[in-house]
């Protein structure tokens, strides 16, 4: 586990040197108690910031009632959210402060010169750190109030934070920031709205100082060290939708943690990513995909950045985070007066009811995926004889349902017939509607489909025959277009008895005493043919294969004699495959010329 500054759970891990932590450049040693503003007050004083840096200070948070997920606003707006049994879905593992929260990132380009290149947000426990970044400047608190609601669907827990930007120079203000959580009892998540307004040029009023009238332009960011279902462990997950889901899993449980795209008014992210939860590279976050830039990294450096984050998902088991970044008044800019609205849906399946095994597996096409669900309630009862809906999207897409067993248990099979990427998203239909309602626990799994080895073709050691030529010197030229690669031989070859000094006797009395295959000459038995010359060369599929064999001397000999002769050349390919070769036989008769005599 990472240690942090200040940790009020336990004296252990309260003052681990910053060398000793997760790869965070050195800080100074200092004791943050999350709920003592006059602590924080001091530690900013040892550290040498501003007394308005103590002002803006997040160490409060407001719950909303419900459950079974449990959420909680910081002052600056940082969130948390944990289930009883399943511990935080943010880091750090305890407490209801989370590392997670919205940020603000003003440009040079456009913006007045108190704000241009600015971080604005909160500290966190192990990130992002902006006191500790250049330009990185805490949002200032203003006020937090008591949650509302039924935690119905039609009058959810509503609970409204406010805090603005200030410069802590000037003592004016250029952003005021309404937070707006809310949360239907039963569901896996809860939804944060930010309405920005710009407040410059706009009246003054007992807690706002507002700056002179300016158009602002901004990076809007929201980020979150993930600790998905007590894990600091997981790997990334991208869901296109709609709407998309950007986050990551737990692979020991399972369990799914992270953001979904909320709906109109909010506009669409521009960017987003999952990956390390700080600088890459990191001891907890190798290996690491070469696109990672670390979450907090990125948040610190985005007022310098054309793109906050870069669409990667690391799909690793890593020390994970992840962040999303709206663009729409980064170019045109946020008038005076005007206000900017950005929504996240914050997702975090239930856990402990829906345990799916294997979370990750690695198949051949054509092999079966087997994948068992165990839905089981929070005291460990079973959820028997129950319906689970499942929907495959992918390289191999369809949708269905199983039921439970007595011990909660649903096997779900399929044949994988095209290679590629499945996800698996299952949720338990426990009011038996068929579409899934927010008290329905789900979980996601996924099959990666690996291609089957590729089958060898039969050897076929045939060919096609271009050209054949035989000059009048006795070469012999042969073009042809083999099927596959393989070898070619060209063999070309004259009886014995044509270049012979005395012609063979043929007499069949005497012919008896030479083997098959022989003839006498000058009296002793001779091949009936001798090889006038040889060649071999390689082919391949589709390519024309030229092979040409020259005389021997003594074919020239007999030519230039005037002794017309006849020359088999035999043409053999056989496929690299191996198999039978293709062997055929053509015959040639040269006509001999004798030069005269003068």
């Amino acid at each position: 586990m990472r240690t942090k500054i200040g940790d009020e759970h336990g004296s252990s891990r309260g003052r681990i040197p910053a060398s000793a932590r997760r790869g965070r450049r050195p800080l100074p040693v200092v004791r943050l108690a999350r709920r003592s503003r006059t602590l924080v007050a001091m530690a900013i004083a040892v550290v040498g910031l501003s007394a308005f840096a103590a002002s803006a200070s997040g160490d409060g948070t407001t719950t909303l009632p419900g459950g079974p997920l449990i959420v909680s606003i910081g002052t600056l707006g940082e969130c948390q959210s944990n289930y009883v049994n399943g511990g935080n879905n943010f880091y750090p593992g305890e407490g209801t402060l989370g590392d997670c929260g919205f940020f603000l990132a003003f440009p040079e380009a456009g913006n007045p010169v108190k704000l241009q290149k600015t971080v604005y947000g909160f500290e966190g426990v192990a990130g992002p750190h902006l006191l500790f970044a250049e330009g990185g400047v805490l949002y200032t608190a203003i006020s937090q109030g008591a949650p509302t609601g039924s935690g119905t669907a039609t009058e959810p827990y509503t609970q409204v934070t406010t805090f603005k930007v200030s410069n802590a120079e000037s003592g004016l203000d250029y952003v005021l920031i309404t937070e707006t959580t809310t949360y239907v009892n039963g569901a896996p998540q809860f939804t944060s709205t930010f309405d920005v307004q710009n407040i410059t040029g706009t009246a003054k009023t007992s807690t706002l100082n507002p700056a002179p009238s300016a158009t602002l332009k901004f990076h809007a960011i929201y980020a979150g060290d993930l600790y998905t279902n007590n894990s600091d462990y997981g790997t990334g997950v991208f869901l296109a939708g709609p709407p998309p889901f950007i986050g990551g899993q737990n692979n020991t449980t399972g369990v799914l943690g992270g953001l979904i795209q909320a709906a109109s008014p909010s506009p669409p992210w521009n960017n987003y990513e999952t990956g390390c939860w700080n600088e890459v590279p990191e001891g907890r976050c190798m290996p690491a995909s070469p696109l990672d830039i670390g979450i907090w990294n990125a948040v610190r450096k985005s007022a310098t950045a054309t793109s906050v984050f870069n669409d990667d998902v690391d799909p690793n088991l890593i020390d994970n985070a992840t962040g999303v970044s709206w663009d729409d008044h980064l170019t045109s800019g946020l008038a005076p007066g005007a206000h900017a609205t950005y929504s996240i849906i914050n997702r975090a399946q239930v856990p402990t009811t829906l345990s799916v095994q294997p979370v990750n597996q690695s198949l051949t096409v054509g092999q079966t995926g087997t994948i068992t669900v165990t839905a089981t309630d929070t005291a460990g009862t079973p959820y028997a004889g129950r319906s689970l809906v499942y929907s495959i999207a992918g390289a191999n897409p369809k949708s269905g349902s199983i039921t439970t067993n007595s011990a909660g248990v649903a096997t779900l099979s399929y044949v994988g017939a095209s290679p590629g990427l499945d996800t698996i998203q299952m949720f338990l239909d426990l009011g038996g509607t068929g579409v899934q309602e927010p008290q329905d626990p789900a979980s996601t799994a996924q099959i990666t489909w690996v291609p089957k080895p590729p089958t060898p073709p039969s050897p076929n050691s045939s060919y096609k025959i271009q050209s054949i030529h035989a000059n009048s010197n006795g070469t012999i030229t042969i073009t042809f277009v083999p099927t596959q690669g393989g070898t070619g031989t060209l063999e070309v070859t004259v009886p014995t008895g044509t270049i012979a000094r005395r012609e063979a006797i043929a007499a069949k009395k005497k012919a008896k005493k030479c083997k098959k295959g022989q003839v006498k000459i000058k009296g002793k038995c001779r091949p009936a043919t001798t090889v006038s010359g040889k060649l071999s060369a390689t082919g391949v599929a589709g390519v024309p294969l030229t092979l040409t064999v020259k005389p021997s001397s003594k074919v020239t000999k007999a030519l230039k004699n005037g002794k017309n002769v006849t020359l088999t050349a035999k043409l053999t390919y056989k496929s690299a495959l191996g198999g039978t070769p293709t062997v055929e036989t053509f015959t040639e008769k040269i006509k001999g010329k004798k030069k005269k005599r003068h």
